[in-house]
């Protein structure tokens, strides 16, 4: 059988969905989103794992063109105003026919030792590693396919056709979010998908040119024998189940953690997955574990990636730091000090583009002129397994000010324990008045709507915290009002754990016994709020 001249080039192919300064959309190949990277404002896409996958994949190709290896360099691209066009087409030039989605050899972001027509060839003729073809569909986290969960979306495995564009999408998302998925299947040189933090400037030249790292922040671990290998610099095949004992950074950038292959049929159609007419579709892929970074290896410090020291009595740190990743009901911004700020020797747990960037603040004056330095922070809840709950697509901001001082961190650190403080008040009280007895059978109607009552009231309470949370940020860029900052932080989550606690507890019921609880709740409430603020006034949030 003859393999048809099915091409879709992803240099010059538009396939990345970005928003240009002008607000209005469009869609544009690799080379052309870097070539006008100064007229755009971000990278757009429905799902922020594609926009997180995107992001690193143009920074692991700015990286190999650039390869910056002093601040300097960095501070002088900011100050250019745009990529150097001779660069990227003489980087095309080298490299442009790696980034054909379909070539018969060297797929881009796949393996090369499987046939286009693999999947329709008899079994008899099929070799033992190409495997059988799984529905196009398990290159997306958020479409149903095989045993995964459908909830709402009821559609069989067979009707999944996507269009090159897509497929693509789902392609890039693969080295940052690969997940475990049952037995012998790892995840990606991250492990269980991590909190990306990638710098957002004031176009997307700034965002990528700020995502540029030099070597002395790059991961501890990278193999500099490995540097020049990436997706468009490795050997064709994928490996199934390979352990790698080593890898550099821009092989981590574009880590091959899946073997895949796309079947392409050429066939006049929609796409399933965006509506787009397209004359190409894949409804079949390969799809089996593939490269996986050994556990000996030690910890791979992603530039992108937060770290955390383990949490809890009896907990041993010698696994080491683990990387900061969402967390069921807790929003982004209680990450935030460890995310952006940090103090004394925990600073080195920041994402070490974070801390690249507080050194071209502090050394080449970087960002100062704006009032705030914004990161786009993406996610993926998993249960550290097969499971995927939802993903997380926020932004936070910083003052440049702040980012090297520690005693603004110091406060920070403050503001968001009493946060905490207040949090097991509201909770200790409610607890204590309306959690009824439990009845022989354990089915007291009772517990079940206290325990929603008590969920919700503590949820409102971080919600309404979000906005005070933000500006206590800003306000902390004046040195001079940092105290009254603080107390003013102090006073309004006392106001709001009142309301929070108020608002649940006329919840609970009109009977004569509810009544007389929620009084004593509400005074008992009252009473421990007020105490701990007056404690926190009088030892000073920043001691």
């Amino acid at each position: 059988m003859s393999v048809p001249p099915y091409q879709f080039n992803l240099w010059h192919e538009p396939w990345i969905r970005v928003t240009r300064l002008d607000g209005s959309g469009a869609n544009l190949g690799i080379g052309t989103c870097l070539a006008e990277a100064s007229t755009l404002a971000a990278l757009s896409d429905p799902s922020p794992l594609v926009v997180g996958g995107t992001h690193r994949l143009l920074t692991a190709i700015l990286q190999a063109i650039y390869a910056p290896q002093s601040l300097g360099t960095i501070a002088d691209l900011l100050t250019s105003g745009q990529f150097d066009q001779m660069r990227l087409q003489a980087f095309a030039a080298m490299h442009g026919e790696r980034f054909d989605l379909f070539h018969p050899e060297t797929p881009f972001l796949q393996t090369g030792d499987v046939p286009l027509d693999a999947w329709s060839r008899p079994k008899k003729d099929r070799q033992p590693d190409w495997s059988d073809p799984k529905p196009v569909s398990v290159l997306f986290v958020e479409v149903p396919s095989e045993t995964n969960r459908t909830h709402f979306h009821h559609v069989t495995d067979d009707t999944h056709q996507c269009c090159p564009s897509c497929c693509a999408r789902g392609l890039i998302t693969i080295p940052s979010f690969a997940s475990s998925g049952g037995a012998r299947i790892r995840p990606s040189i991250n492990g269980v998908p991590p909190i990306y933090v990638l710098p957002s400037g004031t176009n997307l030249y700034e965002s990528l040119v700020y995502s540029l790292v030099t070597p002395d922040f790059q991961p501890t671990i990278a193999d500099p024998v490995r540097s020049d290998i990436a997706a468009w610099h490795r050997e064709a095949s994928v490996r199934r189940e390979a352990q790698m004992s080593s890898a550099g950074y821009l092989e981590s950038l574009t880590f091959p953690a899946r073997r895949v292959r796309l079947y392409p049929r050429a066939q006049p159609s929609h796409c399933t997955h965006c509506g787009a007419a397209t004359q190409i579709v894949v409804g079949e892929v390969l799809f089996t574990m593939g490269h996986w970074l050994g556990e000996g290896s030690g910890i791979w410090d992603d530039p992108f990636v937060a770290f955390r020291r383990p949490r809890g009595k009896g907990k041993s740190t010698d696994s080491g730091p683990k990387a900061v990743r969402p967390e069921e009901g807790k929003a982004l911004w209680r990450e935030y000090s460890g995310l952006l700020l940090a103090r004394g020797e925990e600073v080195q747990l920041r994402p070490k583009v974070v801390r690249q960037l507080a050194r071209l603040v502090e050394n080449y004056g970087v960002g100062t002129t704006a009032p705030l330095l914004r990161f786009r922070c993406v996610g993926m809840r998993t249960d550290g397994k097969a499971k995927i709950f939802e993903w997380l697509d926020e932004a936070l901001e910083v003052p440049p000010a702040i980012l090297n001082d520690d005693d603004a961190a110091q406060y920070v650190d403050d503001a968001l324990r009493f946060a905490d403080d207040v949090r097991f008040i509201l909770e200790s009280c409610f607890d204590h008045h309306f959690r009824p007895e439990r009845d022989r059978g354990g089915r007291n109607a009772k517990l079940v709507r206290f325990k929603t009552v008590r969920a919700r009231m503590t949820a409102d309470y971080w919600a309404h915290l979000a906005p005070l949370f933000r500006r206590l940020i800003a306000d902390l860029a004046n040195v001079d009002g940092r105290e009254a900052v603080a107390r003013d932080w102090v006073a309004s989550l006392v106001r709001e754990g009142n309301q929070r606690f108020e608002l649940a507890a006329h919840q609970v019921g009109m009977s004569a016994e509810a009544l007389r609880a929620r009084v004593e709740a509400q005074a008992e409430c009252r009473r421990r709020l007020y105490a701990k603020q007056k404690e926190q006034t009088a030892e000073g949030v920043n001691q």
